[in-house]
Parts: C-alpha cells; structure tokens; sequence
C-alpha cells in the first residue's frame, strides 16, 4: 500500500474539477477519513502479507447517530478516493423500492467501476438475470391465489422421500409425486433448478469480480483495495435492510474488495428486531456481517446547529431588514447556535430534540411581525422544559410552580424556581458561558446617577459573558415565578420618583467599566426595560412554544 494523503476538507470543492459540490466540512471530519482510509487499505491490499493472503474481503460498519454527518462523510470521503482507488458509492435508502439487494448492488458496481476502469465491465445476461426470479419471493398467499395450488403442497414435493422413513413415520403414508397436482409439481421442478441457476451464477459474478480486482491491480494510476460503501441503510425497509447484508455477506465476500456500511446501528438493530421479534440479539446478528465497527462521536452541538439549521434567520442582517430584535444579539449566526447549544447541552437533549427545538425556534423568528422582539434563550430553555417535563412545562407556564423542601434546621422553606432548575442540570453545564453582544451607545451615551446628575457611558462594544445559572436565575426565572423578583424591582432604591430605568442606568453607572460577566446582567435588565423585553409575558411565550411544538424535523431531504 502505498503512502495515502491527508485529506484536507476545510474548503468547498469545485464541481467543475472534483464531481459533486461538498461545502466545508464544518464537523472536522477530514481526519476520519484519512485514518480510516490507510486502516481499510491495508486490510484490503497488501503486499506484505505475502501473494496468497495479500487480498483481503474486509467489511466496516461506520456507526453514527442521526445528525452525525454520515452521508456527506461517505460522499466526500468516497469522493476523494476515486483518484487513488476504485470507488462505488450505494444509497440503499434511495434504491430500497428494488426487491433485490444484489441488483442494486451490482448496477452500481458495473455503472461506476465501469467509468473508472480501462477494460471493460460486464457481467453475463444469463447470470444477473437469475437474480430477478420470482419464486424465492412468492409468499404462500400468491401462489395459492395465482396457481389456486396450496403452499404446503410444493413443500411436501420437495422435502426428502425418506423423512418420514427416518422419522419413524409408516411409509405407505407417504406421498408419491403422482398424489400431487401438476401445477405444483411443476413449480416444484422450477424451483430446484432455479436454486442450482442461482448457486451457479453467484460462482460466475464472485469470478468476474475477482478478475476485476486482479486487473484493477494492474491498472496504472489505481490503487486496491476496490472500495464499496453502502449508505443510509438504518432507513430501509426492514427486510431489504436484512437481505443487503445477507448480500454482501454471502455473494460479495471477494478479496481485494472493502465495504463500508454506514448506520445508525442502533436504529439498524430495532429495524432487525422487527423482523425477528423482540427477543431476537440483533447485536449478535450484526455481528457475523461486519469484521469490526467505527463509531463517529456526536459532533458539538453548535457545530450540528450550523450544518442542520436555517443560519439566515438567525443572521443580525435578516433580523434588521425584517425590522425584528432577538435577544442574545450577535454578530454572526454561529454564535447564537453556541448560545442556544449551551441551553440544550445543559438540558442534555438528543442531537435531533435538539435540531427540532432549533427548527421551532426558527420558525418562530420567520412568523415574527415587523416590530416585535424575543429572547431565543428563554424559548430554548423553555423547549426543553416542554421536552423532558411536559407537567413541568405547564407548572412554569401558568405560574403555577410550587416546590416546598427543608433548611438546615428542618423547618419548611419554599425552594424557588431558579434553585430547582439548577438542580436539573449537570454543574458543569450550569457555569457555561452565554454571550451577549452589546453596543452600549446604541442604547445610550449617559446613565442617570442621582438628582437629576448623568455620568457619560464608557462601556465599550463587545460579547458580554454570563453565565448559564446567572442566566436562569436572573432572566428566566422573573418572567415564569412570581416567587422571584421582576425586572423592576431587580434593585433596592430608597429614592421616589424615579424610573425603573434610571435604576438600572445608576447600577451600570456604580460598576466598574470593561467586559465581564460582573456587568453583563445589570446590562441585559437594562436592555429588557429600555426595548421593552419585558413586556414579553409568559402568556406570550406559552403561544410561541405551543403553536410551534407540533412541528417535528423529519430529517434533510
């Protein structure tokens, strides 16, 4: 084998040059591939291991939960490869209305290898042919209906004559083939030598496949092993799922060819078990198909939010030219998915709640009217809420929240919202940071101090850090409890007559000017009541989420 590249995935490709149009890999996937890649041609092709045993059937089952990226991986990856190896690329989903795997297989096989290879590609007619057959596939319902012949009848004529022999049955019960009708003896005979056609053209195709690995091999500019992959195959139908496996098992186990099988495993179990019954070990099952499992990690969850999401609704351009303001603001859509994935993370949702919450809160920002305003942060948290606790929702959203516990004395206590919901969530999440970018000249160049005094605004531009408890406690929990405080009495003043706003300015005004997070709630309060944020009530966003919730992500077409 010789030495393979580093494949460099960090820009898009040029259809013109390169075939299909991949955009950045955004989830750093390009180290993946080149791992696997050196790992699969070695256990495909090579020279090492001395003439007879240089080829190797290697078959990989590439594990990855729903979201992870696995088919752009194959795709580009399979893409790359074609300038080394011999590639054939399988969307089983798409071609899975085919009752038979193996067509589908070797279609693939012949169209593309074909456009690879300097000699010809071609499998006999009278072979492939045999695989289109319809008897292996009648179920006993047709043939009955179709033949008006009974299934069990065809059985009987094929089972062995001295079963009942051996079995201690009489033998003048048995049934000669003259006490069965002529249909089903006739099917019967087509059924035997339909079996021994088949058996033979399996021998003819593993034939042909080996001579093209061999002249493959001798092809200049070309590389083995001949890669296979099959993608999107956790979402076939049941039983093709089964008979693709059973395929590659039994009729492309030829050496010098390498698959590649890309599921959600866990999902492919279950679609195994619904074949074979519930206490069936899918497990195991997997296990006499693949030669070993490679599990792509799930990919942070801002990554996942910037590759699956609708990043336009979230851009601050969008939101100015529909004349909208979403809280956190943010100089790019990036961030506000690190801000939303830190909401999700804590609440340790899957990777597809989590593209639904999104897809829900997108669709909320697209049917904002002109004018208006909300906090995306208070609505992810919110979702999920609504996800894992759906009572706990509806306590939250009506105002209903009530928890009682005890102190270190034993006495009764009333444990707030805020102490609750930290509760729920890991530590290690609760001191996360969110980021909040604020230009605070835009809102206002003086704060109030006292008797009618101002002092000059000198904060400057920036992402404003708080983190996630502060967030709750602070944010969240004014608007859902009544238990706590709401933003006009967020502090104590002894003064009359004066604004909750100018309260807010004359607590900026005390703190010591810079970005940190010691500043960065007095300035969101200040930002809730000078935008009016705070108007927003929990009535307002019992509608956003409710009228929303039914929507379900159902996955990229």
């Amino acid at each position: 084998m010789d030495k393979i590249k580093q494949f460099d995935w960090s820009g898009p490709t040029n259809p013109k040059t390169e075939g299909e149009f991949f955009p950045p890999d955004k989830l750093d996937r390009a180290k993946y591939a080149s791992f696997l890649t050196n790992l699969l041609a070695s256990e495909g092709f090579d020279e090492s291991r001395g003439f007879d045993s240089c080829k190797r059937n290697y078959v990989l089952n590439l594990n990855a939960e729903w979201g992870a990226g696995k088919t752009y991986f194959l795709k580009r990856w399979s893409q790359d490869l074609k300038s080394d190896y011999p590639v054939v690329y399988v969307d089983a989903w798409k071609q899975d209305y085919s009752d038979d795997p193996f067509l589908t297989v070797i279609s693939s096989i012949i169209s593309q290898l074909g456009i690879q290879a300097e000699f010809e590609i071609k499998v006999p007619k009278s072979a492939v042919s045999m695989f289109k057959a319809v008897a292996p596939a009648i179920a006993q319902g047709v043939v009955k209906k179709v033949l008006n012949t009974d299934f069990d009848e065809i059985c009987n004529l094929l089972a062995d004559d001295d079963l009942s022999d051996e079995e201690g049955g009489d033998p003048n019960t048995k049934q000669s083939t003259t006490d069965f009708s002529p249909a089903a003896k006739a099917l019967a005979e087509n059924l035997i030598k339909e079996h021994e056609a088949k058996s033979k053209s399996i021998e003819v195709i593993k034939s042909k496949l080996s001579i093209w690995v061999n002249k493959f091999e001798e092809q200049n500019g070309i590389q083995l092993p001949i890669f296979i992959f099959i993608d999107e195959l956790d979402r076939c139908r049941p039983s093709y799922a089964v008979e693709m496996l059973e395929t590659i098992k039994h009729i492309f186990d030829v050496k010098g060819i390498v698959f590649v099988v890309a599921t959600d495993t866990e999902q492919l179990q279950h679609t195994i078990k619904a074949i074979y019954g519930q206490g069936f070990s899918a497990q195991m099952y997997l296990g006499r198909f693949f030669n070993s499992r490679y599990s792509l990690m799930r990919p942070a969850l801002s990554d996942f939010l910037n590759v699956h999401a609708d990043r336009v609704k979230f851009d601050p351009e969008y939101l100015k030219n529909k004349n909208i303001q979403m809280l956190p603001q943010a100089e790019e859509a990036e961030t506000a998915f690190a801000n939303i994935s830190v909401v999700l993370d804590a609440f340790q949702v899957s990777a597809r709640t989590a593209i639904q919450i999104t897809e829900r809160i997108t669709a909320i920002i697209t049917n904002l009217p002109s004018g208006k305003k909300v906090d995306i942060l208070v609505l992810a948290t919110l979702f999920c809420i609504y996800e894992k606790d759906h009572s706990l929702y509806n306590e939250i959203i009506s105002g209903r929240f009530k928890r009682e516990g005890k102190n270190n004395k034993g006495q009764p206590r009333k444990i707030s919202l805020s102490e609750f919901l930290e509760g729920q969530i890991l530590d290690t999440y609760a001191s996360t940071e969110l980021l909040y970018f604020i230009e605070p000249e835009t809102y206002t160049t003086r704060f109030y101090t006292s008797n009618m005094s101002y002092q000059r605004n000198q904060y400057s531009k920036g992402n404003y850090p708080v983190s996630l408890s502060e967030f709750i406690k602070n944010i969240f929990c004014k608007i859902f409890n009544s238990f706590e405080s709401d933003f006009g009495f967020i502090y104590s003043d002894s003064e009359g007559g004066i604004s909750e706003l100018q309260k807010a300015e004359r607590e900026l005004a005390k703190l010591p000017y810079g970005i940190s997070q010691k500043v960065t709630i007095p300035w969101i309060n200040y930002i809730y009541i000078k935008e009016e944020y705070d108007q927003i009530t929990k009535e307002h966003y019992r509608d956003f989420i409710e009228l929303s919730s039914p929507l379900d992500y159902m996955g990229d077409s």
